[in-house]
């Protein structure tokens, strides 16, 4: 006979590892913090030592006791602070809970865009004013000692062993379009001047000012330095090959928001410039030629930016493509319904006398001219006749994009109709003061009715779709991948996850494998699947097992 001695079972210890976690998230943000606070205190006291050190052979000799103690103290108190919270989060780096944290990418992410523009602002503003002022010691001390925070940060985010695998391609995107701006800012300005100096030697008119060459050559300085940042970081790091979501929607923002934005502003003046001129002039020629150099700068350098840009929407994900022509229409639609505003705005003020004829004119002009551009821009993006096809209707992001219209218009209204009321019940208490009821809310009954406008045609759109028998085309085309590989690689997750809009759970293996495939061959072997999870084995030499799985 066997006997069986029962057992007291262990009831096993509640799990900490969420307090843990927590615990550790709050210590990385409190010590980033810190870290960040004492660069940026050191970094402005070595700018200023430096900006003393520059200057030490120069006859005029400050005796500002104040803002040297300041320096001296910023520099070798916050500076060695620094050193020592920075060799204590460095050596942590390394470990994967800590590169996959949030907080790690987020502060270089800050820091370096901080510093990267304090640095190109400062050298910039240093080299186009030394073209007409001469030697600046701030501007030089400031960009060196910021632009060497750049390359320390810089340096961090790209380290291959201690670099964060969260929001791998942000840092560089955001250098990318820092250097854009520059770029068309700059070719903007200088082309807007050349264009009003030609204008002026036209006219004959006599500018009082600095040389031509001075005011053209001081923002191509700007562009060169902007073509330089926007190069390196767009090809040679690989901005522009980048599947990553972050990268996606800059992309939209240039492609599909800006750029059709300034390239909408620069045809509204320049239709306004030939609107007054056709029209008559009540003004001198010179005035009213005033914006047309900025206005055609602008129109240029927007359509340059554009088309550029456009080329490269073309080779990304249906879902990227769908994005921008909607914010391009979105766009669009907001100038159309400025102008509309504009105009009814105008027509209203001609039955007032509170304002000069001429005043009027121009804004009639100004609204019309955005209505005609923002309503060519909108036809074209929208294409309002094929709206309702299904292959409209199933256009990735559309409802969304229905719905954020209809939500904005309708909200700015209530908000019109808000104004509208106060400025009832004010002048009908205070009807002494001469000026009408249409005076008074004549802008908001203009923006009033844009907004109506643009709800309801949205809003019938959405209704219409809602009932269609047809539905959004769906860019995910797997749910979910599980990733077996020993590289934890965020740009092979990212460019899974932007080729099949899946969710991907990586699953480390134990040992290495021997010459694993590329991120390209990975995301080739997953073309044209399926599914709703999918198990992807990296195997050796190269290749990739490709496993659907039943749920």
């Amino acid at each position: 006979m066997t006997s069986t001695t029962s057992r007291p079972s262990a009831t096993p210890p509640p799990s900490t590892t969420p307090a843990v976690g927590g615990v550790q998230t709050v210590r990385r943000v409190i010590t980033y913090l810190l870290l960040a606070t004492t660069v940026i205190i050191a970094a402005s006291g070595l700018s200023g030592l430096l900006e003393r050190l520059l200057t030490v052979n120069l006859v005029e000799v400050s005796f500002d006791n104040f803002g040297l103690a300041t320096s001296l103290a910023s520099a070798l108190i916050a500076g060695p602070l620094a050193a020592l919270l920075w060799w204590l989060t460095w050596r942590d780096s390394a470990s994967a809970r800590d590169r996959a944290s949030v907080v790690w990418p987020v502060y270089l992410v800050i820091l370096s865009t901080s510093a990267l523009l304090t640095s190109t602002i400062a050298l910039f503003s240093w080299t186009a004013n030394a073209i007409t002022s001469g030697w600046d010691p701030y501007g030089l001390s400031v960009g060196i000692v910021w632009g060497l925070v750049w390359l320390w940060h810089y340096w961090m985010w790209r380290h291959p062993r201690k670099g964060p695998t969260r929001l791998p391609g942000a840092a560089p995107a955001i250098a990318s379009l820092i250097g854009l701006i520059y770029l068309a800012g700059g070719l903007a300005f200088a082309l807007g001047r050349l264009i009003d100096s030609a204008v002026d030697s036209i006219l004959g008119s006599v500018v009082v000012g600095d040389p031509v060459w001075q005011l053209v050559l001081q923002p191509l300085v700007w562009a060169a330095g902007g073509v330089l940042l926007w190069w390196w970081h767009w090809f040679r790091v690989g901005v522009r090959t980048q599947s990553f979501g972050f990268t996606n929607v800059l992309l939209v923002f240039i492609a599909g928001v800006a750029s059709y934005a300034v390239l909408a502003l620069g045809f509204t003046l320049t239709l306004s410039v030939v609107l007054e001129l056709v029209t008559g002039l009540d003004q001198p020629i010179a005035v009213t030629l005033d914006p047309l150099g900025m206005a055609i700068a602008s129109a240029v350098v927007g359509a340059l930016v554009l088309v550029y840009h456009a080329r490269v929407v073309t080779a990304q994900s249906a879902g990227v493509r769908a994005a921008t022509r909607l914010a391009s229409a979105g766009v669009a639609l907001a100038y159309a319904a400025s102008g509309v505003g504009v105009t009814l705005n105008a027509l209203l003020a001609t039955s007032s006398n509170s304002i000069l004829e001429g005043n009027i004119r121009s804004l009639l002009l100004g609204g019309l001219s955005a209505l005609l551009v923002g309503g060519v821009l909108w036809w074209m993006t929208w294409r309002p006749l094929e709206a309702s096809t299904p292959e409209r209707v199933a256009t990735p992001g559309r409802r969304i994009y229905l719905v954020i219209i209809f939500g904005v218009s309708a909200l700015v209204a209530l908000i019109t109709l808000l104004v509208i009321g106060f400025q009832l019940f004010s002048f009908l208490l205070d009807g002494g003061s001469g000026e009408s009821f249409i005076e008074r809310s004549r802008q908001a009954l203009g923006l009033l009715t844009a907004t109506v406008l643009v709800a309801t045609y949205h809003f019938a759109i959405w209704n219409r779709d809602r009932v269609s028998d047809v539905r959004e085309e769906r860019v995910r085309r797997i749910d979910q991948v599980m990733l077996v590989t020993s590289n934890d690689s965020a740009e092979l997750v990212d460019a899974v996850r932007a080729s099949t809009g899946a969710r991907v759970t990586v699953l480390m293996r134990a040992d290495a494998v021997q010459r694993e495939p590329e991120v390209a061959e990975i995301v080739a072997a997953l073309e044209g699947i399926e599914a709703g999870n999918v198990l992807v084995v990296a195997g050796v030499k190269g290749k990739v097992a490709v496993i659907r799985l039943k749920g």
